[in-house]
């Protein structure tokens, strides 16, 4: 079985590489600041199962072949980086409404469904993020033991730190959601919100490298 050295190495780098900003961690801020973390938890719980099927592929060696095949890897990075975009620009377009009584209600409207959607959506069609954890995983794998046992230790600690870091951010961003009392500033937070998804999408259309 994983030592207990090795195990809090993998422990580590988990934590450092869901605690960097990127798309979801965004998405999971503006949840909290418009849904509240309540939730917030659903769209986090769809990071969370969305990168749970990644290192359930990862093992399949599927990772390994995106790693390998160039067209493949582009068409899914094209894929994912135009759902960062279009996520961008339906933040910018956003109506804003005029009363937190109006927000509210409109806020309401928006079904679990599609909150889980949108998470599972932005991690599932990151290439990159397939190809790290291609690269990660064997690097705690013990070829000479059980596979699964030690999958499931992985897949399990991974999902605790992950949920446990962006449900954080939503909640600590709910804190601050008196500060979009006015129009104006609902106004602003939406705009911010879109141009940073946007700057992500472009980002990750233009890159060259896979990991």
């Amino acid at each position: 079985m994983m030592s207990v050295e090795l195990y809090l190495s993998f422990v580590a780098i988990t934590t450092v590489l869901l605690l960097s900003p990127g798309p979801s961690v965004i998405l999971s801020i503006n949840n909290g600041v418009k849904y509240g973390s309540k939730f917030a938890s659903v769209g986090v719980m769809g990071n969370v199962v969305a990168f749970q099927i990644l290192m359930v592929l990862s093992a399949t060696g599927l990772g390994a072949v995106l790693a390998t095949s160039s067209e493949f890897f582009i068409v899914l990075k094209m894929i994912g980086a135009m759902y960062l975009i279009y996520l961008g620009f339906k933040l910018w377009l956003a109506s804003v409404p005029q009363s937190i009584n109006e927000n509210s209600s409109k806020q309401k409207q928006k079904s679990l469904f599609s909150l889980f959607k949108e998470a599972f959506l932005i991690t599932i069609s990151n290439p990159k993020a397939l190809v790290f954890v291609s690269a990660l995983l064997p690097q705690f794998i013990n070829t000479n033991h059980a596979l699964l046992p030690q999958m499931m230790l992985l897949s399990i600690t991974t999902a605790v730190i992950h949920f446990t870091i962006y449900q954080s951010y939503a909640v600590l961003s709910s804190k601050v959601k008196h500060k979009l009392e006015s129009a104006k500033n609902r106004s602003v937070f939406n705009k911010i919100s879109g141009v940073t998804f946007l700057s992500f999408g472009v980002a990750l259309g233009v890159s060259e490298n896979k990991i």
